[in-house]
């Protein structure tokens, strides 16, 4: 029982005791930190900051856990911290005790957990408009997301200590959205695309774990979540093009981790067998996507976050799928609309990527990297300075060390296996 818990660990209030929620306690630990995960994506940006922040402070212990609500990715959370092998409290049982911080990529229940909170976003942020669902009423005003009222302000208060951005521009659009959670609106760069940044050295390596050969290209496809996203929209793509550019080329996929929950493991290896026998390299949900698209030469997507960032890193990128109709006008995606070559899959695709290669002008990721962040290569250390003053803690002297991508492992799942826990270790014992 929760209450039981406290009252072993500190007051029935649950301040912290002598170890709060771990025990017993070895190490001298003098600060808790909590990490939100609502959804895969939020744990996959969440990767992105913590290492490099804080992870490693001796004094510092780091604690994760599910939110659970009503979000239609929140099972995907649940799955991704089943995987990380840290420290994971259940959502009730962390909203027991009192945290030092608590860090999350996204913008609900933040009221629910006892402590300052930084919030940051995920995906290249507040580019899309909240998606109109179905219902009796009439149509209302749609927010953008991580800018919504009723996320941000909870019962009378702003629920974030800080609202990180990645780019100065971005104030306008909470002071517009949320007036209320301005004041609390601190640039922090965009730390999944500084990442990448960083592990630009690390290319050929990347390319080498996906078998790309020194005269080969690699192109990776794209496909965010959802019947507009290039998977729902032109499925036939992920077969096609590995049958058809095989040789001088390497087709590797990214689906978005939404695919992955929704319509689990199993079933997306086995829609995507054939793709796979002709070669395809379908990155697993826990792959290193970010590692992918620094290895890419070209990038043909939708209007996901994956295919932005592509973009962003000079990439020549086509777009396959995905529309303007839940993009905000002027942001980072609009830009990629307006800029990126549209693909006809019904064409021949082998010039279409040719003549997007060859006549590609640097100058459009080069502005689409400029709507991204305002501090390019800055966000581990303006996440640090954030980090600590939050806790009110001395800020380490060394700089943020730099975690550079893993490479990217293809999935290892046997598309046919025999049904049965041992079918897919079977088909490859077979093979």
């Amino acid at each position: 029982m929760v209450g039981d818990e406290c009252s072993a660990c500190g007051d029935a209030s649950g301040r912290w005791g002598d170890t709060g929620p771990l025990a017993p306690l070895t190490w001298p630990v003098e600060h808790r930190v909590l990490a939100m995960v609502q959804s895969w994506q939020g744990g996959d940006r969440l990767a992105d900051i913590v290492p490099p922040v804080i992870e490693a402070d001796p004094a510092v212990q780091l604690m994760y856990t599910a939110v659970e609500n009503d979000s239609q990715f929140s099972a995907s959370g649940a799955d991704y911290l089943r995987r990380l092998d840290g420290l994971v409290l259940p959502w009730e049982r962390a909203r027991a005790y009192r945290y030092d911080l608590a860090i999350a990529a996204h913008t609900g229940e933040l009221e629910q957990v006892r402590a300052p909170v930084l919030v940051v976003p995920h995906g290249v942020g507040m580019s899309k408009l909240v998606p109109r669902r179905p219902g009796y009423g009439p149509p209302a005003r749609r927010p953008v997301g991580g800018a919504v009222a009723g996320a941000l302000v909870r019962y009378g208060r702003v629920a974030p200590a800080v609202m990180g951005l990645a780019h100065e521009r971005q104030r306008a659009i909470v002071a517009r959205e949320v007036p209320e959670a301005a004041g609390v609106c601190r640039v922090v760069g965009d730390p999944c695309y500084d990442r990448m940044l960083a592990s630009a050295p690390l290319r050929s390596a990347y390319r080498r774990a996906l078998g790309v050969g020194e005269h080969q290209r690699l192109l990776v496809l794209s496909s965010t979540w959802g019947r507009t996203g290039l998977a729902g929209r032109c499925p036939e793509l992920l077969t096609r093009l590995p049958a058809e550019l095989s040789g001088d080329h390497v087709i590797a996929a990214v689906l978005h981790p939404a695919v992955w929950s929704a319509h689990g493991r199993r079933q997306v290896a086995a829609w995507l067998a054939e793709a796979r026998r002709a070669g395809l390299r379908l990155l697993a949900p826990d792959a290193s996507w970010q590692a992918a698209l620094v290895a890419a030469d070209a990038v043909i997507g939708d209007n996901g976050a994956v295919t932005c960032y592509g973009a962003a890193l000079n990439r020549p990128t086509l777009l396959a799928a995905g529309d303007l109709t839940d993009v905000v006008p002027g942001s980072q995606v609009a830009e990629l609309y307006r800029r990126a070559r549209p693909l006809d899959p019904r064409g021949g695709v082998r010039g279409q990527i040719e003549r997007a290669v060859d006549r590609h002008d640097p100058a459009h990721g080069s502005a689409i990297a400029g709507l991204l962040t305002s501090a390019p290569g800055r966000s581990a250390e303006l996440l640090r300075v954030c980090v600590y003053e939050l806790m009110d803690r001395t800020e380490p002297s060394h700089p943020p060390a730099v975690h550079h991508l893993p490479v990217p492992d293809v999935l290892d799942y046997g598309p046919a296996a025999a049904h049965g826990p041992g079918g897919a270790e079977a088909e490859r014992r077979a093979a």
